[in-house]
């Protein structure tokens, strides 16, 4: 009997480095191609290991990695934002999901949700009151996929060329 192919969710560790780097160059290369004015290619690899090694260790972030038969095809990168330092400002701890991809050939499996949900639990056994993500204005499918998950606009950031 087959079924749904084998998926899980696990915290990334070094070993994963090469499979996160061409996660993160699928993910540069879909900003570069939208946006040329604010993305550029650069040299060297697209994250080195220190990055990489530097994301894990930090207290308050990680790197969430969704694994199936095929191997690490998806990843999540967490941080723990600063508390406000304005006094008029409700207290929050805010996790924020600074980068979420699945490849290309593996999306419409619910890879995503599967991470989005892992995500959420992270921020929740660190006691977060809130999960944030920032998306650019061009990516309407993950605006759309934030809203599906129960995600609802805060702020609108808008910016004027000099």
């Amino acid at each position: 009997m087959s079924g749904a192919p084998r998926m899980r969710v696990r915290t990334a560790s070094l070993r994963d480095h090469d499979a996160l780097c061409a996660l993160f160059d699928e993910l540069d290369e879909f900003h570069r191609r939208a946006r040329p004015d604010l993305f550029q290619p650069f040299a060297g690899p697209v994250r080195t290991r220190e990055q990489v090694a530097r994301g894990l260790s930090e207290a308050g972030s990680t790197v969430l990695v969704a694994e199936n038969e095929e191997g690490v095809v998806g990843l999540a990168v967490l941080l723990t934002r600063p508390a406000s330092p304005f006094a008029g400002a409700v207290p929050r701890k805010v996790i924020e999901l600074d980068n979420l991809v699945v490849h290309a050939d593996q999306r419409n499996r619910k890879i995503g949700r599967r991470l989005l949900a892992a995500t959420v639990d992270w921020a929740r056994d660190r006691k977060a009151t809130h999960v944030e993500v920032g998306v650019h204005a061009f990516n309407s499918g993950a605006r759309r996929f934030y809203e599906g998950f129960g995600f609802r606009p805060s702020i609108d950031r808008l910016k004027l060329v000099a």
